[in-house]
């Protein structure tokens, strides 16, 4: 499967979406009823940059078995992935933090996140992507690691 190389944009989404759309003969119509959206929230990704949350992104790379990476243009390696239902983001950023001995101080003073986050995410605020981006460019991980997928 033949996709564009380019470089950490959000309209690399958008033309990553058009592409597996036309790879799997899918409309955007299609996908919104699949993930369960509006049709013309679907639509409109396929057109310009967005602000897509967490859960949406989730949905739409475990249906296309691809991961977030992929998705949103961060790599090209489109290997298939098998979906995995994910835990709640702020158990997974505590885990990353204990995992890489960051104390909730230190994550509050070295990174541009305060722990307010976590409550926010925990009464149910759905991160955009530049969000989950610079999470896990600040943990030197992956999103769909940070998003608990791997």
């Amino acid at each position: 499967m033949l996709f564009m190389n380019g470089s950490i944009e959000s309209s690399n989404f958008s033309e990553r979406l058009k592409e597996l759309l036309f790879y799997h003969e899918l409309t955007a119509k299609q996908l919104s009823v699949i993930i369960g959206i509006s049709r013309a929230t679907a639509y409109r990704w396929t057109k310009k940059p967005l602000q897509i949350k967490r859960k949406n992104l989730i949905a739409i790379a475990d249906y296309f078995s691809c991961t977030i990476e992929f998705l949103i243009g961060r790599s090209n390696d489109d290997t298939k992935i098998k979906p995995k239902k994910c835990p709640d983001l702020t158990s997974q950023v505590k885990k990353i933090m204990n995992e890489q001995n960051i104390s909730t101080y230190q994550f509050e003073k070295t990174s541009k996140f305060k722990c307010s986050y976590f409550n926010a995410w925990n009464k149910g605020y759905e991160p955009s992507v530049q969000i989950l981006i610079d999470l896990a460019d600040f943990f030197g991980c992956t999103i769909d690691y940070l998003v608990g997928r791997e």
